[in-house]
């Protein structure tokens, strides 16, 4: 029982701890192999105790247990030994463990393999004192094999080896289970167990050319580390040397816009001393003016941090910092600023500017980096951009006139320019033209004049009021002398289309005359003097205008429509007449008839009857009449 606790403490699980015995033909039993108890006939494999065979019978985990009760605690170890010693008597394929080894004149490591072994002895007691548990043969040289249970070799054993040159691999069988089969044991001890070299010359000649690699490496970087202090002790004396003998800056130094910065009250923040003033080209005014204007004004950073590093490296790239001082590393700087006090790298110099703009309220804090204060900026942009509408108009002007001058004679223009004309004196102000399109009230007026040039140059527009100081003279007369002549060239060709067009009017008239009036008729018409045409003639009218012919038109028009009527009335009159004479005729005798007829009658209208029979209405009245006659003198209808 106790072995068996001692097995489940050990493994952690219901597995024997000594599952083998020793025969007394030296052969080792399985405890399946065996009978129950000391029909066994076993003994320990390590102090040859009796062994009792407790099988499943005795419902515990089948194991050996040695007779006299107490186990002597090294026959599992012994077992794992002999069988996996027993795996090398065939001659087997062994896994022989990756070592580092030298593959031309480079450590490498060289990978495991599988080998043939040949087997010589066990337990072999060499004359060098070096006790193996198994010595074979493979790769053509003697290898010594350990197998290592609970007792692994140690130091003075791979000494031994090493002094003697004898390659050795030690295999772990620690947590190989102590009741493995044979064909576990040989697989773990053959292949699948962990293993190792002790020793082998292949690994000494590596280690050795690491070793020796390592020292050279070392002595490199040792000699690497001095001459970088060297070289970091020289760079620090001529960091001190350049700073100590940085030229003198003059208060006459001057500052490109200062003007501008003290017209938006930043004139008193240039000029601030810091720390590594000396590393700069140029005195504080300079570069401080630079970093207020082009960096936080013009924003030539773009969409970058304005910070301390971006900015420095602006200023490098504008020749601003002296080139001993580029790119200055953090531990150089430090060791310099220990020398000298005074200095610092053109970086803290910049950062230290913006913290003194920052606690005078003209920088504030923006993302990761700074910006100038809205009271500033703001006031600074509207200048800027009036300033900008300023000096685009001059440009504009300039070119203006250039061009204007271009488009002169030689020897009118003289040698003037744009640039030149700029400094000449503008008659109504008193200024030159430069000040005076500076100057936003005569802006205008001067545009003005300079476009109405421009326009007489390109032939058009009227002559210019003024010649803004330019030679011009010649030119308006030579304009003159072309509007002249091109008057007179519009005027006769107004006439001839006048007159053109007077014709056509004559023409179109006498056309639609002609196909309403024939004969005299037309003659007439075309000829007489109207009231309603202003006593002109209808061909008078439309020659005069083209309303003039469409009043002619419509008078032609109204007396066809004229006529048409006075011809339907006519015919109807005839009708009608016919008609009442038909009737007197009929119910009159003739004598009667013709004096009804042609006589007048006062109920007519003082007129006959055959002349007032003109429609249905005096028509009625008429017949009405004859009826009176029939009575008195005819007979009924």
């Amino acid at each position: 029982m106790e072995d068996h606790r001692e097995a489940r403490k050990t493994y952690g699980s219901d597995r024997a701890q000594l599952a083998y015995g020793l025969r007394p033909d030296g052969t080792l039993a399985h405890i399946t192999e065996v009978q129950r108890g000391l029909a066994c006939g076993c003994i320990c494999p390590a102090c040859d105790g009796k062994l009792v065979a407790r099988t499943k019978d005795d419902h515990q985990v089948p194991h050996f247990a040695h007779n006299s009760g107490e186990a002597c605690g090294g026959g599992p170890e012994t077992v794992l030994h002999l069988l996996a010693k027993e795996a090398f008597r065939a001659n087997p394929k062994m896994l022989l463990p990756e070592r580092p080894a030298l593959d031309e004149r480079k450590v490498v490591t060289k990978p495991g393999q599988e080998v043939e072994t040949e087997f010589l002895r066990l337990e072999y007691t060499d004359p060098k004192k070096i006790i193996p548990d198994l010595y074979v043969r493979a790769l053509g040289y003697d290898l010594f094999v350990e197998i290592a249970v609970t007792h692994f070799s140690d130091e003075a054993k791979i000494q031994l080896l090493r002094e003697h040159r004898i390659p050795a691999v030690e295999v772990d069988l620690s947590r190989l289970p102590r009741d493995s089969t044979r064909e576990a044991i040989a697989d773990a001890v053959l292949r699948t167990a962990p293993r190792h070299w002790l020793y082998h010359p292949g690994i000494d000649a590596a280690e050795a050319k690491r070793r020796a690699d390592e020292q050279k490496w070392q002595a490199e970087i040792e000699k690497r580390q001095a001459n970088a202090q060297a070289r970091h002790a020289r760079r620090v004396n001529e960091l001190v040397h350049a700073y100590r003998t940085a030229p003198s800056h003059t208060m006459m130094d001057e500052a490109p816009r200062l003007a501008e910065l003290q017209t938006v009250g930043l004139g008193e923040h240039v000029g601030i001393t810091v720390a590594g003033v000396g590393c700069f080209a140029v005195p504080p005014a300079v570069w401080q003016t630079r970093i207020l204007t082009e960096v936080f004004h013009d924003r030539c950073l773009g969409n970058g941090v304005c910070k301390a590093v971006p900015i420095t490296q602006h200023l490098e790239k504008a020749g601003v910092i002296r080139s001993p001082f580029h790119r200055v590393s953090g531990a150089v700087a430090n060791d310099a600023a220990t020398v000298e006090p005074n200095f610092a790298p053109p970086w803290k110099a910049v950062d230290a500017y913006l913290k003194h703009l920052a606690g005078a309220g003209v920088l504030v804090s923006h993302g990761y980096g700074m910006a100038l204060a809205s009271k500033f900026a703001e006031p600074w942009k509207a200048r800027t951009l009036a300033e900008k509408r300023r000096t685009d108009v001059m440009q504009a002007a300039v070119q203006t006139v250039d061009w204007i001058l271009a488009q002169l004679p030689g020897d009118e223009r003289g040698t003037m320019t744009g640039d030149s004309w700029l400094n000449t004196i503008h008659a109504e102000s008193g200024m030159t033209y430069r000040a005076a399109l500076q100057a936003d009230l005569e802006v205008p007026k001067i545009a003005g004049e300079i476009d109405a040039i421009v326009d007489m140059l390109e032939k058009r527009g009227p002559l210019p009021q003024g010649a803004v100081g330019l030679p011009i003279g010649a030119a308006i007369e030579r304009r003159k002398a072309q509007m002249a002549k091109q008057a007179d060239e519009l005027r006769a060709k107004r006439m001839e289309e006048a007159k053109r067009l007077r014709l056509s009017r004559h023409d179109r008239l006498c056309v639609d005359a002609e196909k309403e009036l024939s004969g005299p008729d037309l003659g007439n018409f075309l000829n007489t003097k109207r009231d309603d045409l202003s006593g002109m003639t209808p061909l008078e009218s439309a020659q005069d205008s083209e309303t003039g012919l469409n009043r002619a038109r419509n008078v032609l028009f109204d007396l066809v429509r004229q006529r048409a009527r006075e011809a339907e009335a006519d015919a109807e009159r005839k009708r009608y007449q016919e008609k009442i004479t038909a009737d007197a005729k009929r119910s009159l005798p003739p004598e009667h008839a013709d004096t009804f007829l042609n006589g007048r009658d006062d109920d007519l209208g003082r007129t006959t009857p055959l002349l007032f029979a003109k429609d249905d209405s005096t028509y009625r009245k008429a017949l009405k009449k004859l009826s009176e006659w029939q009575r008195e003198f005819g007979q009924p209808f």
